[in-house]
């Protein structure tokens, strides 16, 4: 006989998980988690990517990063790629160097066709990093006059 008890910590269970995927999601990703509107997102890239997966001990944020390029590259999605170099540059996570250097490891191993995705990412999310520093310029400059 369940009295409710257990459904109510299992509840309170994925909530927390729930509350993990979105945190860890804004950490990783550097944008917060798309609205609650389907179980894919919902159950799979909220709760059980991020609020399980990417929380695990037993690898560093940066470790996974390194795996998560590997495997959206080899699945040459555009939108994965976009999203994940950039989060990777911009989060200090990966260097410039690093990544330039493991676009090219990339090529000899997965091909030159995918990696040129990598690439093309790569420069763009360059050229959107660069441009976020420069408007943030004019923000230091007035705070280090104030």
């Amino acid at each position: 006989m369940d009295d409710g008890g257990s459904e109510g910590a299992r509840l309170d269970v994925a909530e927390a998980r729930t509350a993990t995927g979105r945190r860890r999601f804004r950490e990783v990703m550097l944008f917060d988690a798309p609205p609650s509107m389907t179980p894919y997102v919902d159950r799979g890239v909220v709760d059980s990517v991020f609020g399980e997966l990417w929380d695990r001990p037993g690898l560093s944020r940066r470790d996974r990063r390194w795996i998560t390029l590997a495997c959206v590259g080899s699945a040459a999605v555009d939108v994965a790629i976009d999203q994940h170099v950039y989060a990777a540059l911009a989060s200090g996570d990966i260097s410039r160097t690093e990544m330039q250097e493991f676009v090219l490891h990339f090529a000899y191993y997965a091909g030159w066709p995918r990696a040129s995705a990598l690439e093309r990412a790569y420069a763009q999310a360059v050229q959107r990093i660069d441009a976020e520093e420069r408007s943030q310029e004019p923000e230091r400059e007035a705070k280090h006059r104030a």
